[in-house]
């Protein structure tokens, strides 16, 4: 179902003419970062559908299989990092966090800067260090599906930033691996992609748990970094840009069990600087045009604060 609107021509299921053209610009900024034959990052395009109205139905059901094939042994480093992070003891939801805040953490964990250079696989991001939006969450769906936890991959194509979605309990949680977000409803149960879309406000009304869980910092800027690195900026930039009404999402499968179909090339420059640097241009005129808040492209215009409920 629905096959025909997927990968490259997810587009198609988006009726709004700037996110169909925001979703437009962000393929071709793939390809423009990463070449045609650029890898997985690449290749995991044609796992994905946009996430709508008319599909939410679907992806919530019968898009992603709930009985996973992970083969014991096939993927150890992944199977070690999972036994040394979990417990037999810790409900499905308490093994997704923790392995969440294990890829949240990467960046100290590695043995190079994650600035450095691009590429790998999962293994390999988790000896870089890598923190990179795109690398942390396909390692975040991996490492949970060797858990033993179905996973997936969501997308905000506008904004620019990939997360994961876990399943746990019989229900779908978004989870944002790189910063530490795994937002819930008000009853404390985790909260889907589409209902934050739906609800976006409920970034107002986290627990105290969900915001002990955000870590600040990130590769270009230190811990220390002051106000404009504040946990209300993560949360309001999840609220107002992630789960924008305008925003192009998707969700993607991609199965730690079928690496062998991928290849994870190494990168430290774009495949076209020139065509990426236009792209990325028309990228911010359009997201001026969605509507993105002022603070999206300067984050010293942040001002609000968010409190725990």
């Amino acid at each position: 179902m629905y096959e025909e609107f997927m990968g490259r021509n997810q587009m198609a299921l988006l009726r709004d003419p700037l996110s169909k053209k925001g979703c437009e610009l962000w393929l071709e900024r793939v390809i423009a970062s990463y070449g045609e034959d650029g890898g997985v990052d690449v290749e995991i395009i044609n796992g994905q559908i946009a996430l709508t109205d008319e599909t939410t139905e679907f992806i919530y059901s019968d898009f992603t299989p709930l009985t996973l094939k992970y083969v014991k042994g096939s993927r150890p480093l992944l199977e070690k990092v999972v036994v040394d992070n979990t417990s037999a003891d810790m409900s499905e939801r308490e093994k997704a966090l923790a392995l969440m805040r294990r890829v949240r953490d990467n960046r100290t964990s590695g043995l190079a800067s994650p600035n450095l250079f691009l590429g790998g696989n999962e293994e390999e991001l988790l000896k870089r260090g890598a923190l990179q939006g795109n690398e942390v969450s396909r390692l975040l769906v991996c490492l949970c599906q060797v858990a033993g936890l179905p996973a997936r991959t969501h997308s905000a194509h506008i904004t620019g930033h990939m997360s994961a979605e876990v399943y746990t309990g019989g229900r779908w949680g978004w989870m944002d691996p790189m910063k530490g977000i795994a937002p819930v409803k008000d009853d404390d149960t985790p909260a889907s992609a589409w209902e934050l879309f739906e609800d976006p406000k409920l970034f107002e009304r986290q627990p105290k748990s969900v915001w002990d869980d955000i870590r600040l910092s990130s590769p270009q800027m230190p811990e220390d970094a002051g106000a404009s690195d504040d946990k209300s900026l993560i949360m309001a930039r999840a609220r107002d840009c992630y789960f924008h009404q305008r925003e192009a999402m998707a969700i993607g499968n991609y199965y730690a069990w079928d690496y062998l179909k991928y290849t994870y090339p190494w990168r430290m420059d774009p495949a076209d600087p020139v065509r990426l640097e236009q792209i990325r241009h028309e990228e911010h005129l359009n997201r001026k045009a969605v509507g993105l808040p002022d603070y999206y492209f300067n984050q010293y215009l942040f001002m609000e604060k968010l409190k725990p409920r």
